[in-house]
């Protein structure tokens, strides 16, 4: 792929002494409906990792530090990074509670105080006094974020020096999701003119002539050609910045579906975890089959289920007309070929 996909270029990016890091963080990212949060389970099996679930998206502090980023000092804001990451927070630390070598805490009573603070604010400080643990600098910090800016990552990759995982899904599939999780009314809708505007600001960021050909037609286009452009806003940038990025893998989610224990055996190998039977056996648990819940958002958002189906639905969840319409999107992208069953 060419510069003119790579939002901020890698030698923006100033390495510093490992050192300086107080923990080794590894950073999983991609687009909603990728597959992120199951990959996020699996390696939160690993026993000696702390698991943080998207802090920049449910966490005003992660936030805060967030918008300093760009602006602030490097070591202070690994400082600062690194004490967020020393607390245990209601809105970043979740069950389910895996067994952690560092944890001494029952998970049972860890779950009863998380489902208080949930419905008493005033308990919360309980709970954070509760699950806090005393984390190493021998601790890895696994962090899973969706939808972080990629015009960003240069700056986190250059503070924090994660491992980065950057993870993508056909664009057929991602798309079928989303689909559903809004006849479920699980997103906020814009409207269209605010979908587009964002969508020319963000064409705007990468810069050069990326998706030119399409910046000022948006009004024109289907709703289906539309999400096939958002696709390629945020997937293509993030590929292209991960495969150049020093410690960055990109994981496609058909084929960690096909085959999770051999996808997941190199992930461990590229962070530098042991492999145990603990993560073995939750991968085995999850790809089982779709669990029965009444709750229809939780089972959107189940990460049981049989991977092959999942990964494979978008071909009857989606009309010919609106395959077709995607299709005359992605044909143009680097990337198609990523994937042998795209109807383009």
């Amino acid at each position: 792929m060419s510069d003119q996909l790579n939002p901020t270029r890698r030698g923006n990016t100033t390495q510093l002494k490992k050192d300086d890091s107080p923990f080794n963080y590894v950073l999983i990212t991609g687009p909603g409906r990728s597959g992120t949060t199951w990959l996020g389970r699996m390696m939160d099996s690993y026993e000696h990792c702390s698991y943080k679930f998207e802090p920049f998206v449910r966490s005003p502090l992660y936030r805060e530090w967030k918008n300093d980023l760009e602006s602030g000092d490097v070591k202070e804001l690994r400082r600062r990074f690194a004490s967020l990451c020393s607390n245990f927070d209601h809105d970043v630390d979740l069950p389910p509670f895996p067994a952690k070598s560092f944890r001494w805490q029952n998970p049972q009573l860890l779950h009863l105080l998380y489902g208080l603070g949930s419905r008493v604010e005033a308990l919360k400080p309980l709970y954070h006094w509760y699950g806090k643990t005393k984390l190493t600098s021998e601790t890895p910090i696994l962090i899973k974020d969706v939808n972080f800016p990629t015009p960003l990552l240069p700056r986190l990759c250059e503070v924090l020096q994660p491992k980065l995982i950057g993870m993508i899904r056909n664009p057929f599939g991602r798309i079928a999701s989303t689909l559903k999780g809004k006849e479920l009314n699980q997103f906020n809708q814009r409207s269209q003119l605010d979908k587009i505007e964002g969508m020319r600001r963000s064409i705007d960021a990468v810069g050069g002539n990326f998706l030119s050909e399409y910046r000022d037609r948006l009004q024109e286009m289907s709703d289906m050609q539309l999400d096939a452009v958002i696709w390629r806003i945020q997937v293509e940038p993030l590929v292209e910045y991960t495969r150049s990025y020093d410690q960055g893998l990109v994981i496609v989610y058909e084929d960690l579906c096909n085959d999770p224990q051999g996808k997941i055996t190199e992930i461990f190998n590229f962070v530098g975890w042991k492999l145990g039977q603990t993560t073995r056996d939750f991968i085995n648990e999850s790809t089982t089959g779709e669990r029965q819940l009444s709750d229809k958002s939780k089972a959107y958002f189940s990460v049981y289920r049989d991977p092959r189906t999942s990964m494979s639905k978008w071909k009857t969840q989606l009309t010919d007309e609106q395959q077709a319409d995607i299709a005359s999107v992605i044909r143009d992208s680097p990337l198609k070929d990523l994937w042998s069953d795209l109807p383009i």
